[in-house]
């Protein structure tokens, strides 16, 4: 079961809620690693749920986040993170970019990097 990020009374919001009904992942791949950037200045971000509001506050232009460090930050898992960035890109609210070619991927080093750099958090 997938765990929802929680408000501040402690009751979740449904994932459903945050994604507009998506289920499936995003045509576009988005790894762990992968930055986002928003796409929006912070006067657009009104009218939009408050979810989608922190995330946008978080990928602040021009170094934004990666989506290992966003689901951290909002205190999600991975998948749903994903559906909901996902989401924020079809309505072209974030903008993303792989930092790495596909055949650098599998670079040990690197995802250890990762891995300290989220311990962090």
């Amino acid at each position: 079961m997938t765990e929802a990020p929680r408000r501040a009374g402690g009751r979740r919001t449904r994932l459903y809620a945050l994604t507009d009904g998506r289920t499936t992942a995003p045509p576009v791949s988005l790894t762990m690693d992968t930055t986002v950037t928003a796409a929006v200045s912070a006067d657009a971000y009104d009218g939009l749920p408050s979810e989608w509001q922190a995330v946008l506050s978080l990928c602040v232009p021009p170094n934004g986040l990666a989506v290992a460090e966003i689901a951290a930050r909002m205190h999600m898992r991975l998948t749903p993170t994903i559906l909901l960035l996902g989401e924020l890109e079809d309505r072209g609210l974030v903008r993303h970019r792989s930092p790495l070619e596909e055949t650098e991927t599998t670079n040990v080093n690197l995802l250890m990097r990762i891995r300290d750099n989220l311990a962090r958090i």
